[in-house]
């Protein structure tokens, strides 16, 4: 599979803060067209220093994966879990360093030989949007309190959104002490992706801003270019209560190769089960939107131990985070 991207967008915003704790990968409003993987973690703000978790986040994908050939590999979950240990062991260094804790929230997207990979903790979300068909595609599943009170029918969606502990997460990045576990990313793999589909990742503080339907309204408007469309959700979220960031990524064209392509029938009955999710569910917001067909394999990955790498390890982040 050969993924094109055109060129993605992304916008930074303190909002009503007094301090910034979101961060992104690339840290640019306008990425290198050649980029293949993207973040966007929001520090928890009730933890001490959450900028410098996020921020440590954001370096440490960016360092670990800046030679993985996504164009030409298939970048597996074993790779996305390395890439996740490498992450949560910069975290333990720093933490160590400055002496003080520290948690952030992480969603992570690449588009690579085989598809795509979505990962994400806590509950900053993604979204793949496919605007040919006017459909969500997917929407990631929020780890946080209220959801799991949603999805054990205790509240209702719409009381989730002024529910006092909204902003309570049940997953997060942070450093650990002794054998005490990491939390788990949520992990989807993804040969649905079609010339034109949108991915979008943000922080909680754009999401207080807009709705899933003005998402979805906005992006399948054809009289407005991917910088008018960023714009309009930065202008909606500026005055946001919380930090607000986001990352818009275009499909420009996908290209299958001889051994994925599959017969017309087959092609036909998956569109139809996406159409139905999508109805399905649409009306219920705190339901992860994603396809019933063999394109999608989603599970829990944990982070696995570089073994073989430890013996140096500290000394190396040393020179890569405190130069």
């Amino acid at each position: 599979m050969v993924i094109k991207l055109g060129q993605s967008y992304s916008f930074h915003q303190i909002g009503q803060r007094g301090n910034q704790e979101d961060s992104r990968f690339p840290d640019s409003d306008t990425p290198d067209i050649n980029q293949r993987f993207f973040l966007v973690c929001d520090g928890v703000g009730g933890s001490e220093k959450g900028e410098v978790a996020s921020q440590t986040v954001c370096k440490a994908f960016g360092k670990v994966l800046a030679k993985f050939d996504f164009e030409k590999n298939d970048f597996t979950n074993k790779d996305f879990s390395h890439a996740l240990d490498y992450a949560y062991n910069a975290l333990d260094e720093v933490a160590n360093e400055i002496n003080e804790g520290m948690a952030t929230t992480m969603t992570f997207a690449a588009f690579h030989r085989k598809g795509c990979t979505l990962a994400h903790i806590g509950d900053s979300r993604i979204y793949q949007i496919r605007p040919s068909k006017g459909l969500l595609i997917y929407r990631s599943d929020d780890h946080s309190l209220v959801n799991s009170l949603v999805h054990a029918n205790l509240i209702t969606p719409e009381e989730a959104l002024t529910h006092p502990q909204r902003n309570v997460i049940t997953r997060f990045m942070g450093p650990v002490d002794g054998d005490q576990p990491r939390c788990m990313a949520t992990v989807m793999r993804s040969t649905d992706i079609a010339s034109g589909d949108y991915f979008f990742l943000c922080s909680d503080g754009v999401l207080s801003e807009i709705l899933d339907d003005q998402l979805l309204e906005l992006f399948c408007n054809t009289d407005l270019s991917d910088e008018e469309k960023i714009k309009k959700i930065a202008k909606a979220s500026e005055n946001s209560h919380d930090n607000n960031t986001a990352m818009l990524i275009h499909v420009e064209d996908v290209t299958l190769e001889d051994n994925e392509l599959s017969s017309e029938d087959d092609t036909e009955i998956d569109e139809k089960e996406n159409e139905e999710v999508a109805v399905d569910e649409a009306a219920e917001e705190h339901d992860t939107l994603q396809s019933k067909s063999s394109h999608y394999h989603l599970e829990d990955i944990e982070s696995i131990p570089h073994k073989q790498e430890e013996k140096g390890f500290k000394s190396f982040l040393k020179n890569l985070f405190h130069k």
